[in-house]
């Protein structure tokens, strides 16, 4: 493009310096030629002058006189002029007849001019004076004639030349208006042309940036552009593809992260680490929204603060800028201010201008169950070597001794006060007998025998079985109250190892009510696939300390018992899949919670 430019300017610039330096050739021929006319005219007046002053000299020569000194001064002008208009009149170019009259009209003003001043310098009364006048009279005769040949001869060729010198001035002219209406014309079309075709692919290429810059990186440029423009359109193109591949390349790792941040397991928080912003919540993952009871929406804009019980959280988050990682435990809180354990990981996210936080939170309340399963499972194994050592070591020396005594307190003659000791020494036997058995149970527990049955039934029957003793067990008595599921499908379990929990259950809740009250017993069906047994009395509950490990091995209340109730049920309830938790409601007394699931492969799937 700008090699064409510059040749269409050089062009340009030849063809004004071409016709320039015509112009100024014609105006200065032209010049030159009026100068010659003008000289021309100039030696024709000075001829015609001099023949007026030869006429005037000859008149005097005629009468004999001497011509008045200032006639003679202004003949001398005359003359001088003349020979000055003829020299230069040299220079013109005239043809050669015309150059010859000119040299014999000099020659014949210098005869004459010579006679003259041989006048004048001669006596009147001299012979020689007269003879001078005769002569004199000839040369001024032949001087006239000759200034009129030339003026004649003269005449006809300056009008031909004035009428040439006129069309050269003519064509000047013409070719003065051309050049001023045909090159600005010229400049205008050929700046046209380059406009055109600069301006088209400057609008192609503006075009194609707007459309890029608005986010369309599928576009390119098709119009076939010239010279250094097809160079930037395929540069853009190239810088088109260029973008479209980095970003589809940065949509796809950005969608990796998005989907890793969303999907992942883990509560994921974002925090702005800025002086005045510290803490706030930039970003979270459904993970930390599930986590804490809230919408992702809703955490954005709130401060770490809200949800975390950590008074130290300004130090960490200050660590943190520091580029230290820390690991800790630590209280969070829901969104309905119930407070649970989680795993936390903080770490700084460093993105040159800006400083953020990224904590990762686990909430490990199901690992700490586990854990205290675990627990339990090693208790287990320790109560179950246990129990086969004393039941190896004393379940035969104790049947001996219960025998024994039995045997001698029937032999025997014994007062009542001796008798009573032997009772007594009888009933503890039989306890320890009581406890050897239930540490058995516990240990290992019997093979489940599954059965399809209704559990509203087995309720009732339990509830009837255990009316009689609680009427019994009180002043005022213990009554039930039943708020049975009615679309309750049948459950597969061991009906008769779920019977036993839940007698162990109520024969509890009789003993925690020595003033009388009621039992409320309900089933709901809690989702598709497991239902909930909800039993709670009115007893004067259980200490908070105490109900965290009720279903603890020999974890009891009451002073006869062996607490291991509460542990073999929620071993058998455990077995079947399900869950059982003790909870001190706000109005007093304590509510067991059981959860089964409904058939035995979901039990097995939970396992």
């Amino acid at each position: 493009m700008k090699r064409h430019i510059l040749q269409g300017l050089t062009i340009m610039l030849v063809c004004f310096l071409i016709g320039g330096s015509y112009i100024i050739y014609s105006i200065d021929e032209a010049t030159s030629q009026l100068e010659r006319a003008i000289t021309v005219h100039q030696t024709r007046d000075s001829i015609e002058g001099l023949q007026r002053g030869i006429e005037k000299n000859q008149d005097v020569l005629q009468q004999q006189n001497i011509p008045h000194t200032n006639d003679l001064a202004l003949l001398q002008i005359d003359i001088s002029r003349l020979i000055e208009t003829i020299e230069n009149c040299f220079s013109c170019e005239y043809s050669k007849e015309i150059v010859a009259q000119l040299s014999q009209l000099q020659l014949s003003n210098k005869n004459y001019t010579d006679q003259l001043n041989n006048i004048l310098n001669l006596p009147p009364d001299s012979l020689e004076y007269k003879s001078l006048i005769s002569s004199t009279l000839q040369y001024g005769g032949e001087l006239d004639f000759a200034a009129e040949s030339f003026i004649n001869n003269i005449g006809g060729q300056f009008a031909s030349r004035s009428n040439t010198l006129y069309q050269d001035i003519i064509r000047v002219k013409h070719l003065i208006i051309f050049l001023v209406i045909v090159g600005p014309i010229a400049i205008l079309m050929t700046t046209a042309y380059f406009l055109k075709s600069f301006t088209g692919s400057v609008e192609t290429l503006v075009q194609a940036s707007d459309v890029l810059k608005s986010g369309n990186l599928e576009y390119r440029i098709e119009n076939k552009l010239k010279y250094e423009f097809k160079q930037l359109a395929d540069s853009f193109n190239s810088m088109s593809q260029s973008l479209k591949l980095q970003q589809d390349e940065l949509l796809a790792t950005r969608k990796l992260y998005q989907t890793l941040f969303e999907s992942a397991g883990d509560g994921i928080f974002i925090l702005d680490l800025a002086e005045e912003r510290e803490g706030l919540i930039v970003s979270a993952n459904p993970a930390a929204a599930a986590m804490h009871d809230y919408q992702v929406e809703d955490l954005s804009g709130m401060n770490i603060a809200d949800v975390s019980c950590d008074d130290e959280c300004p130090e960490r988050l200050q660590c943190a800028l520091d580029g230290n990682w820390m690991h800790y435990v630590v209280e969070r809180r829901k969104k309905s201010g119930q407070l649970f354990l989680a795993e936390v990981d903080v770490g700084l996210l460093d993105l040159s201008e800006e400083k953020y936080a990224l904590v990762f939170s686990r909430d490990i309340t199901q690992k700490k169950k586990e854990e205290a399963r675990l627990q339990r499972a090693n208790q287990m194994v320790l109560v179950g070597e246990m129990a086969a050592g004393l039941a190896h070591e004393i379940k035969n020396p104790l049947a001996g001794i219960k025998v024994t005594l039995e045997v001698l307190a029937d032999e025997l003659d014994l007062c009542g006060e001796d008798q009573d000791l032997f009772a007594r020494v009888i009933n503890e036997t039989n306890r320890v007998e009581k406890l050897l058995k239930g540490l058995l149970n516990y240990a290992r527990p019997p093979q489940l025998h599954y059965e399809w049955f209704d559990l509203n039934k087995l309720l009732d029957n339990s509830i009837q079985n255990m009316s009689i003793a609680g009427k019994t067990s009180s002043k005022e008595g213990v009554g039930f109250v039943k708020r049975f599921a009615v679309d309750l499908p049948q459950l597969e379990a061991d009906s008769a190892q779920l019977q036993q929990v839940i007698l162990n259950i109520f024969l509890n809740a009789i003993e925690a009510m020595p003033e009388g009250g009621e039992i409320n017993v309900s089933t709901r069906r809690r989702d598709e696939e497991s239902l909930e047994i909800n039993i709670t009395d009115m007893g004067k509950g259980i200490p908070e300390k105490v109900l965290a490990n009720i279903f603890q091995p020999f974890m009891t209340t009451k002073s006869k018992g062996n607490g291991l109730g509460l542990a073999i049920s929620k071993r058998i309830i455990e077995e079947h899949g399900g869950t059982i938790e003790a909870n001190a409601p706000s109005c007093g007394g304590t509510e067991f919670a059981i959860v089964l699931p409904f058939q035995r492969h979901h039990r097995e799937a939970l396992l």
